[in-house]
């Protein structure tokens, strides 16, 4: 009985993960082709109401999924209930699929003398169909009805604000015209760049910032007073809607604690939209990353916010039955889940923003190095708990990997040395750094992220086919993160052999350590960097 009651959560998740995913997918494509994939002006055609219109109605609906989805974070019993058929009927997909048909048509009638109202009321109905189909296929109509009836207190207000909010951060900036916030923020991210191998040109009286070709000007709108508002307006409905579960006033710390993230994110927004320019991608930056970032990075201090709500016990009602000696800090750091998945972000996180900031990235490595061991090290009691033994196999099958990693030739880079112009104490400091994070911390991240986590999630089933498919998939995941993919393909899968073997990760752990150090040692012996 509790198998088959296993079984039927596991495909409901599945067939929710299947519709966020999808909605998500067809959400970015239609975006991304209308904007940025074909050669239209929209603004001289149509006008700068109807285009920017069109747009923000785009990033309401972006806007209205991220509210639902941090409802289902905060009041997870109403939404699970409403999900438990979720996947059972097929024919909503094909509502769906239609909805995308319908949504592609104006491509053949963008230019045309028909104006602005066909294709406005074709995407309307298209993403009217795209919707419809994702929601019927998450929940048939009557689970609707009944989780409308109770939980619409909650509800509406939530995706009224999340509906309204790209509006309301437009037609609010008249009253945000504080120029010491511009100003601050110019001079920060002048003084981020000072770091950089850029030679950047700062007006101060324009809040002009550049080099090249490629400059921007931080008006006041750019300040960071939008993202702002939008979280002390987030922070509000998240108090109202929790006011019996938060302890007031220690709860309103939330303010000052959105505002000063929100600040510092559009800080990193800018210096990321500037680098991505000064790298030679102008139209990426202005077209895509300045469109998009500003909506993820208040998505990130939201969902920090209610991580920051739920985790910490000073800022919640405690009950007689829950004394204060029991309260953990943080619990989310003794969860093996996290443990698994966190510091791999932090991984792919840093290796963007290196690449983003930096023209030769690898050379700010130890920085990197250092963020990856203050996450692991939250964990460390985790890791430490895992049964680690020295595998005889593990260690061939480690040496093997490296052996013809070596032995197949790699071509020496012509460009900057990694380690840039680096010298003397700094050099000999970037290569242990270098050594600790490729032996040390990218074996264990990488393995208890694809072998740990990622291949046991791909894995719907108990048969030898599944157990081929999710160890192949995550192979090629794991293959594409390296530039010599198909090493990396083959050492995929012999490490999910090797962790398969006795059932341990720490066998495809210690595989994984034992061919990066002699990988290491011999990129460094022959001086050939390219090889790591």
């Amino acid at each position: 009985m509790s198998a088959t009651t296993t079984e039927d959560q596991r495909s409901n998740k599945w067939g929710v993960t299947l519709a966020i995913g999808l909605l998500l997918i067809e959400l970015t494509v239609l975006g991304t082709v209308f904007k940025h994939l074909i050669d239209f002006d929209c603004i001289a055609n149509w006008g700068s109401t109807v285009c920017s219109t069109a747009s923000r109605a785009l990033v309401a609906t972006y806007c209205m999924i991220g509210a639902t989805a941090l409802l289902w974070m905060l009041r997870p019993a109403p939404l699970n209930t409403l999900t438990q058929a979720a996947g059972e009927r097929l024919w909503p997909l094909l509502v769906n699929i239609l909805g995308v048909g319908v949504a592609f048509v104006p491509l053949g009638l963008l230019g045309g003398s028909q104006g602005p109202v066909a294709p406005i009321i074709l995407w309307a109905i298209g993403l009217t169909l795209i919707l419809t189909g994702i929601a019927l296929y998450v929940a048939p109509l009557p689970r609707w009805r009944a989780f409308v009836a109770t939980e619409w207190s909650t509800l509406v207000p939530a995706l009224g604000v999340a509906a309204l909010a790209p509006y309301l951060s437009v037609y609010l900036q008249p009253i945000w015209s504080i120029d010491w916030i511009a100003d601050k923020t110019f001079d920060i991210v002048v003084a981020i760049f000072a770091f950089t191998d850029y030679d950047i040109i700062a007006e101060p009286a324009r809040k002009v910032i550049g080099a090249g070709d490629f400059f921007i000007r931080i008006a006041n709108v750019c300040s960071g007073i939008e993202g702002i508002a939008l979280v002390t307006l987030f922070v509000s409905l998240y108090l109202w809607l929790f006011r019996k579960e938060l302890r007031f006033p220690l709860a309103l710390v939330l303010y000052p604690i959105g505002i000063l993230t929100s600040a510092l994110f559009n800080i990193v927004r800018i210096s990321a939209l500037l680098a991505i320019g000064l790298r030679g991608n102008p139209e990426l930056a202005v077209g895509g990353f300045h469109s998009h970032a500003g909506w993820m990075m208040f998505t990130l201090v939201a969902l920090g916010i209610i991580a920051l709500a739920q985790t910490v016990p000073a800022l919640r009602k405690t009950t007689a039955e829950a004394p204060t000696t029991a309260r953990t800090p943080l619990p989310f750091l003794k969860d093996p889940m996290v443990a698994r998945i966190l510091p791999f972000i932090v991984f792919m996180l840093s290796a963007l923003v290196a690449s983003t900031l930096s023209q030769t990235p690898a050379a700010v490595y130890p920085i990197r190095v250092v963020l990856m061991l203050a996450v692991v090290g939250l964990m460390l009691q985790y890791y430490l708990s895992l049964p680690w033994r020295l595998d005889p196999v593990a260690l061939g099958v480690g040496a093997f990997i490296a052996a013809y990693w070596i032995l197949i030739p790699t071509t020496p880079s012509d460009d900057v040395a990694p380690y840039g112009t680096l010298t003397g104490v700094l050099l000999v400091a970037w290569f242990v750094f270098r050594g600790i994070g490729t032996i040390l911390l990218v074996p264990l991240i990488e393995e208890l992220f694809f072998r740990g986590y990622l291949e046991q999630r791909l894995r719907l089933g108990t048969s030898t086919a599944w157990v081929i498919v999710s160890a192949t998939a995550t192979a090629l995941l794991f293959a594409a993160l390296h530039g010599r993919w198909a090493e990396a393909f083959v050492a995929g899968l012999l490490f999910s052999w090797v962790a398969a073997r006795r059932r341990n990760i720490t066998d495809a752990i210690v595989a994984h350590a034992v061919a990066n150090a002699l990988i290491f040692a011999a990129a460094v012996a022959t001086q050939n960097l390219s090889m790591i």
